[in-house]
This record gives C-alpha cells, structure tokens and sequence, in this order.
C-alpha cells in the first residue's frame, strides 16, 4: 500500500472519536431540523382516472386527450377562482403578475401525466393534506365540466340543426298535404285506390250514369298526380319520423349528465408527509458530515506536520 495511503489511515483512525462525534450531532441536527417547527411537511394526494365518454375527435388516443384537457388553462382558473388559491397560496392580486405567480406554484405543486397503463396519474402537493385531497378531486370535477361544457355546445348546434330539418320536412308534408286537399276539393279524390275500385265495379255492372262519368273523368284528369303525390306524402312521413327521432336524441343527449373521467383510484388522503424524508435527510447528512469530516482532518493533520517539519528545519 502506498506510504501516503497508510498515512491517511493513520490520522483518520487517531480522530476516529471526533469523526464519529461529528456525524452522530450532524444526523441529532438533521432530525430537530426536520421537525415542523422548522420545515412544514408537504403531503401529496394521488390518483388515477381514466378516459370516459369523452368521443373521439381526432388521432390522439383518448387518454391523451384527456391529458390535453388536464393540462388546459381551463382547469388551473377552475380551481383558482372555486378555491380560492390566491388567498391559500398568498398571492397579491393586486400584483399585475399575479397570475404568473399563480402559474408557478401551480407547476410546482400539480404533476399530471401518463402512465404504462394509458391511465393518467393526476398529483397534487400541498402543506395541508385536506387541501392536496380537494385539488386533485376539483382536478377531476373541472375536468368533467370542461369536457361537459364542450359537448353541451356541440349538442346544443346538433339540437339547432335537427330542428330545422324537423321544420323543413314539415313544411313539405304540409306543402303536399294542401295539393292533395285542392285535388280532393276540385275533383272530388278521396282515396283513390277505393273509388277506382268502385268505379271500375260500376262500369262493368253497366251503371252508366251521370256522376260514374264524373268521377271517371276526375279519375282520368288527376288520378296519376294524385297517386304520385299520395306516394311522395308517404316518404315525406317517414323521412319526418326520422328527422324526428335524430331531433330527440340530440335533445336527450343535450339535457344528459355524464361522467367524463373514471376513477382507477380515489384521490388518496395523505397521512405521512411526503417531504422531508426524515431518515433520509438523516442519512444523507450522517454520511456527508462523515466524508467531510475525514477530508477535513486529514487536510489539518497533514497540514500541521509539514509546518513542524517547516519549523524545525528553520
């Protein structure tokens, strides 16, 4: 072994004592300035939610666009105005950069992101562990009235325009209807299926009289008009029995309450403080005041031998 080497060894074994002194007061210190008299406790709640009813609006998977919402202004003024945040974090917001302060703390204090399982990990820290519970539950809540705001307004033009297609369809039923009703009024058409029936009986029978001629005659000036007419009504109301039923369900899906986000986990109620670790805060000090101790005796002890040695040769 090199003769440096074992030297080192040497002043490090005679301070041995003080060596270990040192850290043992540094890991006292450590735990004293962990307490909450000196550092508040931060406690972190968690959850994991999944995509729901939320509708596909383009390439992304559903969960990522979960995370688009999460991750919207939208969600950060939710809760700041509906918490009050400017008061819990002491914002001035008389400040013009307010907001950006806000902004900050909400970086620092909120972390949302994907998992391996394409759920979304939604954390929130906070000095209380009552409040880091009721943001990531008002995460969730905001998320599920953004998203239902959003839809409200694609059902509500939905709504809009099956309307107008239930109005135009009705106003051709009744543009038909009045046609078919002149016909009946002019020549006397009823039902024209019956009244050719019956005519044609009359003929055949031989009944030539006044009126079997007449309603030939009606029969033969309006008869196909009045036929096609009868059959364009018929596909009229079934396209307005359609019209209809798309109309109500963009109205039942207008006036539905639906859940956007499901829970994989609860927001968790923070019971232990997730920072500081004490015992490792502990440690790290116990083993960075003992490295620091031994560079620091070696340094003074050698430095004292060669200013002897200095000494002793003046």
């Amino acid at each position: 072994m090199d003769k440096s080497n074992i030297e080192i060894f040497k002043i490090l074994f005679s301070r041995k004592k003080h060596i270990v002194l040192i850290s043992l007061i540094s890991v006292v210190l450590a735990y004293v300035f962990t307490m909450p008299l000196f550092i508040k406790p931060i406690y972190k709640s968690t959850s994991y939610v999944y995509p729901a009813n939320i509708g596909l609006y383009s390439e992304e998977s559903l969960t990522e666009q979960l995370l688009q919402y999460l991750h919207s202004n939208d969600i950060r003024l939710y809760l700041y105005k509906k918490y009050n945040l400017a008061k819990h974090y002491k914002i001035d917001t008389l400040k013009k950069t307010h907001m950006f302060a806000y902004d900050e703390i909400y970086d620092k204090k909120v972390g949302i992101s994907i998992t391996k399982y394409e759920s979304v990990e939604i954390k929130v820290e906070d000095y209380s562990p009552d409040t880091a519970q009721l943001l990531v539950n008002g995460i969730i809540d905001g998320v599920n009235w953004l998203i239902e705001k959003e839809h409200h307004e694609k059902y509500a033009d939905d709504v809009k325009n099956t309307k107008l297609n239930v109005d135009f369809a009705q106003k051709e039923i009744d543009s038909t209807q009045h046609i078919l009703n002149d016909l009946s009024e002019k020549y006397g058409v009823v039902d024209l299926p019956v009244q050719l029936k019956e005519a044609t009986k009359a003929y055949y029978a031989n009944l030539n009289n006044t009126r079997l001629n007449e309603v030939l005659s009606n029969l033969g000036k309006c008869g196909v008009e009045f036929a096609k007419l009868t059959a364009y009504l018929k596909y009229q109301m079934k396209n307005y029995a359609l019209v209809v039923g798309l109309y109500e369900k963009s109205l039942a899906d207008l006036n539905s309450k639906k859940n956007h986000v499901a829970l994989a986990s609860k927001p968790t109620y923070p019971v232990v403080a997730s920072w500081p670790k004490r015992t490792i805060v502990m440690v790290i000090t116990g083993i960075s005041m003992f490295i620091l101790a031994c560079i620091y005796f070696v340094f003074v002890d050698r430095a004292k031998t060669v200013y002897q040695q200095i000494s002793s040769k003046s």
